[in-house]
C-alpha cells in the first residue's frame, strides 16, 4: 500500500531510497524530499531509524575484520549490475 503526502515523494519511493540517503548518495532535492517525508510520516521515520541503528550495529561489529577480495569483487560486480540496468 502506497501513502501519499501533498508534496511529498511517497511511502514506497522514501523506503525504496532510503539506503542512498542514509550513505548521502542523493542529490540535494532528494535529500530534502526524503527528510521532509520523514518529517511528517512517522511509520517511514521508524523505518529510516532502525536502518541506521542497523548499519550502526554492523559497522561497528565489523570494524575488526576485512571482507575477503572475492566477496569484495562479487558485491562491486553486483553494484555495477545494478547500475546500468538503472540507467539503461
Amino acid at each position: 500500500m502506497s501513502t501519499q503526502h501533498p508534496g511529498h515523494a511517497d511511502c514506497s519511493e522514501v523506503l525504496h531510497r532510503i539506503f542512498e540517503y542514509l550513505d548521502g548518495e542523493l542529490d540535494p532535492g532528494d535529500v530534502a524530499r526524503v527528510a521532509a517525508h520523514l518529517q511528517d510520516c512517522a511509520p517511514c521515520l521508524a523505518e529510516h531509524d532502525l536502518e541506521r541503528t542497523l548499519k550502526a550495529v554492523v559497522r561497528r561489529s565489523c570494524a575488526e575484520e576485512a571482507a575477503p577480495a572475492t566477496l569484495r569483487l562479487s558485491i562491486m560486480q553486483q553494484i555495477t549490475t545494478v547500475r546500468i540496468e538503472r540507467q539503461g
